[in-house]
Order: structure tokens, then C-alpha cells, then sequence
């Protein structure tokens, strides 16, 4: 597997040997669930082709040593976890709080979306002496 990965990457280069072997893709998959079991409560693993793209990408960056070239491969890998799940985190906020923000009147905030005061009963709304019911509701919305 790993010599078809280099011939892909760039025929003809000289890749430092073991950067794509399936030991150091395991030991790469290792060190960023230990990373990011520091933040996290569940487990997370990377996928291997995962692992293998961004190892790509930091070949085309760059090449030195392979240590080197692990340590970059972690911190993006860990950098794009955290990325995406503050944005799920975020979506979810927003999810979890639509339905509240969508309500005429908010009790725990003492406090409504429409104008109490233009609302017409049927006291207010006389036509020919005789009384009707109806109106309409002025609503702000923010």
C-alpha cells in the first residue's frame, strides 16, 4: 500500500522512508486520540484514508524529517477536529434554543414580542352601538 500511495503522491521522489507505512499511520492514529481524549470524553479515531490525505498534504507542503512531518500532521488533524466540532456545537446551540426564540411571549424574561396595547377587544371596537369582537396584533421582530 504505501509504495502506490508515494508513486501517486509525486513519481520518481524521494520520500523519506516509513512516512507512509502502516506503522506510522497507526502511531499517528494513536497520538491524536491521545490528543484529543484530553478534551473530549468519547474515544475518537481517524480513519485511515483520513490520515493518509492530510499526511499528503503536509508532503506537498514540506518535506523534512519524519517526526517533523508527524507532528504537523497531528496538530492539523486535531486543529480540523476541534474545528468542526465547534461548529456543530455551535449549530446545535442555535438548534436548541430556535424553538424559544420564536415564542410571542417569554415568561422566565417577563417580556413580549407584540404591542399589548394595540390589540383591539371588543370594549374597544364599536360600530352602530353594537359591540364586535376582533382586531389585529402588531408584532416586533428581532
Amino acid at each position: 500500500m504505501s509504495m502506490n500511495v508515494v508513486h501517486t503522491i509525486a513519481p520518481g521522489a524521494s520520500i523519506n522512508s516509513g512516512y507512509f507505512d502502516v506503522d506510522n499511520i497507526n502511531f499517528i492514529q494513536t497520538r491524536v486520540s491521545q490528543e484529543l481524549s484530553r478534551e473530549f470524553e468519547q474515544q475518537i479515531i481517524i480513519d485511515r484514508a483520513s490520515i493518509t490525505r492530510i499526511m499528503q498534504r503536509v508532503l506537498a507542503e514540506r518535506r523534512e524529517v519524519v517526526p517533523k512531518m508527524n507532528r504537523r500532521v497531528i496538530m492539523y488533524i486535531c486543529n480540523e477536529f476541534r474545528n468542526h466540532q465547534n461548529e456543530v456545537n455551535k449549530h446545535l446551540n442555535w438548534e436548541s434554543s430556535y424553538v424559544s426564540s420564536q415564542r410571542n411571549v417569554d415568561h422566565a424574561g417577563r417580556m413580549t414580542r407584540f404591542d399589548h396595547r394595540g390589540i383591539k377587544t371588543n370594549d374597544k371596537k364599536k360600530y352602530d352601538g353594537k359591540s364586535r369582537i376582533g382586531g389585529s396584533q402588531r408584532f416586533y421582530f428581532t
